[in-house]
């Protein structure tokens, strides 16, 4: 999404045991030149679902699996598979950096395209993690590189059917899953544009008297979707800060919604545990406020933050609200650029002809 990263719902990680390094598989990470660089890294990762959790951040390229869940030591390839797709992957890493492409990616990148299909050509009858891993590797390149979506997932079934057991297919198996996902999010984004937002219903509100999102119409909303344990969330708040700022006196509301989370952050070194006790935490809320100088609505709703009516599969995630209550703009980071979300709003008091603040 625009503007930042977002958290998912939070899972617990299972810890590397300690000494365990020695044998364990590779992971390749790409990230673009306009981002970190554009040199091979080796990451060690501690869980194999974080792949596509990577695979689906707009700041990376793509990632490269060559064989199951923690980075080995060993710099040098382990197979001859192995060592062409690392050659190929620093071929690719190359032209990035002399730089990326700014017309057609798949022109650019012909020669790479072709080399994957003779890498998976020239490997056919083997069926290790690394001959499995090139298959991955080339959804991911489509996916993110090319954002070839259709193909991508072509050849992530592909991989799953010519490869069963392999860990690269359950990581393959995962990937097709996460896209899934993507799509279904995707659909029902579009279908909620321009459709009545879904109802929220507060059960605590530091504005006075609002128990309803419906209350507020009449105005534009700004939606902020996050919690206290959510790290963007919380350092997206001097963008909501300034937004708010700008709107003071308008048509326009900044509601931030969450729901009972059982702890709150932010206030002690650990957090302080209120589960099963919302009227604390609504206190706590209250000295959160104070803490973070919060100067927009604070308002927990009924509904969970990971909101399915608003497709939110991820935190912060902020939406936007007509006047006249259609939804019209979701899917959004409240630390996008200032003057995008400025523009998005003003439009929206211009159409229904209410006053927009001078810059």
């Amino acid at each position: 999404r625009t503007g930042g990263i977002a958290c998912g719902p939070p899972f617990r990680l299972k810890q590397p045991k300690e000494g365990n390094f020695g044998n364990s598989p590779k992971f390749y990470f790409f990230l673009r030149e306009d981002t970190f660089t554009v040199a091979p890294l080796r990451c060690m990762l501690i869980l194999k679902t974080m792949i596509f959790r990577f695979l689906v951040m707009r700041n990376l390229v793509f990632a490269l699996l060559l064989s199951g869940s923690l980075l080995a030591q060993e710099d040098e390839p382990s197979s001859p598979a192995e060592a062409d797709l690392m050659a190929l992957v620093e071929k690719i890493n190359t032209k990035f950096k002399a730089g990326p492409p700014a017309g057609d990616r798949a022109e650019f990148f012909a020669e790479e395209i072709g080399a994957f299909t003779d890498l998976r050509t020239k490997y056919a009858g083997e069926r290790s993690e690394d001959v499995a891993a090139i298959s991955l590797v080339q959804a991911s390149f489509h996916a993110q590189v090319l954002e070839d979506l259709d193909f991508a997932l072509t050849v992530l079934n592909e991989l799953v059917e010519e490869f069963p057991g392999t860990e690269a297919a359950g990581a393959a198996t995962n990937a097709i899953a996460s896209v899934e996902r993507q799509a279904q999010q995707a659909t029902l984004h579009e279908r909620l544009i321009g459709a009545p937002a879904p109802e929220l219903d507060f059960t605590w509100a530091t504005a006075d008297g609002l128990t309803h999102l419906s209350d507020l119409r009449g105005k534009v909303v700004v939606l902020d979707f996050w919690a206290t344990w959510c790290g963007p969330c919380v350092r997206s708040f001097p963008q909501v800060r300034e937004l708010t700022e700008h709107y003071a006196g308008s048509a326009v509301e900044v509601v931030g919604v969450t729901s009972l989370q059982g702890r709150v952050h932010g206030l002690e070194p650990a957090p302080i545990v209120v589960r099963d006790d919302p009227a604390k935490e609504h206190a706590l809320m209250n000295d959160y406020i104070a803490k973070m100088d919060i100067n927009w609505t604070i308002a927990f709703s009924e509904q969970e933050v990971f909101n399915p009516d608003y497709g939110i599969t991820g935190i912060p995630h902020m939406a936007i609200v007509a006047p006249d209550g259609t939804l019209r703009h979701v899917g959004l980071h409240p630390a996008m650029p200032h003057d995008q979300k400025l523009a998005l709003i003003d439009a929206l008091l211009e159409e229904f002809e209410l006053p927009v603040p001078e810059v």
